[in-house]
């Protein structure tokens, strides 16, 4: 690995663009010394938050270069229309600086169906591979499993599946060090003969692989039981059950909070336990599982949630950094073409 890294930032992207795009990366660049930033957005916009940031010292801003683009996506922004009208978009041209090798990592905030579009359309998938997913790691209760796909293929067919299973055990082996990592299908039921008829063919074909180490189906109550390495299932599934465990998540805060504002016994019951709920609220803060990849294609593209505060922002920077590190594309892409009979 070089001594240096780049990533190529859409700042532009998410509901505040600059304001909390920069502000992060700054913060992350300030401790990540071998990191280097191309970043794309309005330029007065840009500067701006720079000037502003109290981290705008030369040696750190020395390693962030500006490119001007006056077109953004917005979330309203068809990916049909994205791919028409905005390839010189901060995001279209972000995309192209990866596709170029200018940079090893790409991120944004922004559409998710329009980061979908332009990386076809710029990057290109992987050998073998039909369409990338979207993958992110969730917390469980003994550590976290990698989920996909988490929207980005509503409908997936049985060999998509498969292909979600492949890309997400071979990541989880190289991200992780896990030399076989455990693969379920998410389904309605854990017995063999549930579920839709994509579904039971794809296990068909995991089954048939030796190389995957396929464990069944399991429940969405099991997703954050731990215990399975992967988890896959198509765009929609996964989407419905992400957004469900975010809306559960954002009630227990808000009814603890109403709790221990009933009373001094309450109060009283906060201070004593402080310690281990602030524990357990820093090992499920949903900022510390910020940054998803677009897994199958030819670089590294990461989304960041749209409303991603600062310190979650950072976090999607330091996901988008491990994978470049570890030059995932170019890792996975002989295995793949040897497993899914590619030329060359």
């Amino acid at each position: 690995m070089a001594n240096s890294l780049r990533i190529a930032v859409d700042a532009m992207g998410g509901d505040l663009g600059p304001r909390v795009t920069v502000s992060a990366l700054l913060e992350f660049l300030n401790s990540h010394r071998q990191v280097h930033a191309l970043v794309f957005g309005d330029r007065s916009q840009v500067g701006e938050q720079l000037s502003l940031s109290p981290l705008n010292d030369p040696t750190l801003l020395e390693r962030i270069e500006v490119r001007h683009s006056g077109s953004q996506v917005v979330d309203s922004d068809k990916p049909s229309s994205v791919i028409r009208h905005k390839r010189d978009s901060s995001m279209g041209l972000a995309l192209q600086a990866l596709a170029a090798g200018e940079a090893q990592a790409f991120i944004s905030a922004g559409n998710t169906g329009a980061i979908m579009a332009l990386g076809l359309y710029f990057v290109k998938t992987l050998p073998g591979i039909s369409r990338p997913a979207i993958c992110t790691t969730v917390p469980t209760i003994s550590g976290h499993s990698y989920v996909l796909d988490l929207g980005a293929n509503p409908v997936c067919s049985a060999a998509q599946l498969y292909e979600f299973a492949l890309l997400g055990a071979l990541t989880a082996k190289e991200l992780e060090s896990i030399e076989l990592p455990s693969v379920r299908l998410l389904n309605v039921g854990e017995e063999a003969n549930k579920g839709r008829e994509d579904i039971q063919q794809a296990a068909v074909l995991l089954e048939a692989d030796p190389e995957i180490n396929y464990c069944g189906y399991i429940e969405g109550n099991g997703i954050f039981q731990g215990g399975t390495d992967v988890i896959v299932c198509d765009g929609f599934a996964g989407n419905v059950a992400l957004k469900a465990s975010e809306g559960l998540a954002t009630m227990v805060r808000a009814r603890f909070q109403e709790a221990v504002g009933r009373g001094w016994l309450a109060r009283l019951a906060l201070c004593i336990l402080r310690g281990p709920l602030l524990k357990l609220k820093a090992q499920f803060d949903p900022a510390l599982y910020n940054g998803a990849y677009f897994l199958g294609l030819k670089g590294v593209v990461v989304k960041s949630h749209g409303s991603a505060s600062q310190t979650a922002f950072v976090r999607a920077l330091e996901v988008a950094t491990e994978a470049a590190e570890h030059n995932l594309p170019e890792v996975l892409s002989p295995i793949l073409k040897h497993k899914l009979n590619q030329p060359g």
